[in-house]
This record gives C-alpha cells, structure tokens and sequence, in this order.
C-alpha cells in the first residue's frame, strides 16, 4: 500500500527518465512520445496520453502506466502496437501487478514493475499476463 502512495507522488516522469537512461546506457536510441502518437485505433484520452519510451531499432515500446490509469482501457493499444511489430510492456507501479495480470491477460504485452528505492527507480522482471 506504501509503494502506491509513493508512486503517485512521484508521478512517471521519474521511470520515464530511467529508462532513457538504461537505454543510452546500452546504446540503443529511445525516445519519449505519447501512447496516442503510436497507435491507430481510437483509445481514451487518459490512454492516449500515457508517456511510452520507444526505442525504435529494437521495435520496443514501453508504457508507462500512473496511477489514474485502469489497467483494461489499454487493450486496444496494445493490439495495434503489435499489429504494427512493437514489443510492448506495460510498467506499472508493483501495487498494481495483480490488478494489470487481471486486466491483460490474453493480450500481446509483458508487464514490468516498477518502485524506488534508496538507489532511485528500479525496475524487476518482465512478466507475461
């Protein structure tokens, strides 16, 4: 329950900003651009506007998912980011991991969670749905 609170206060640009980092880290070029940008199929504005890091050459899209998101709304842009060759994984806060499994289970993703620490934002291990 700590780790909810404490991801909403610090919102996803914190987890935006490291995975740039772990990125530029491994030389591969990422960028920053809105879930909306992405995809071709009509999806909630609260969806739509969702930060997902690109990394392009690697055909990679991660989501980053805050905490006014509900997990289901992101069925659809998931669909077409596969449709179109990405690789998806929706990064949620670790509270939310059960209610992400629920919500997208069948759907073309991983889910990885997220949470900080003394050491900044940490990441654990892709998960399928």
């Amino acid at each position: 329950m700590a780790m909810a609170v404490q991801a909403s206060l610090i919102g996803t640009e914190r987890v935006v900003d490291r995975s740039m980092a772990i990125y530029r880290a491994h030389l591969e070029r990422a960028v920053e651009v809105p879930l909306g940008d992405m995809v071709d199929r009509h999806i909630p504005i609260d969806v739509a506007r969702l930060s997902v890091v690109a990394a392009g050459d690697i055909r990679v899209a991660e989501i980053m998912v805050d905490e006014t998101v509900v997990c289901a709304q992101l069925n659809a842009a998931l669909w077409s980011l596969t449709e179109q060759r990405w690789r998806a994984t929706v990064v949620v806060p670790t509270a939310r991991l059960g209610e992400a499994h629920t919500a997208l289970r069948g759907v073309p993703c991983h889910l990885q969670g997220w949470w900080e620490d003394s050491t900044g934002i940490c990441f654990g291990g892709p998960e399928t749905p």
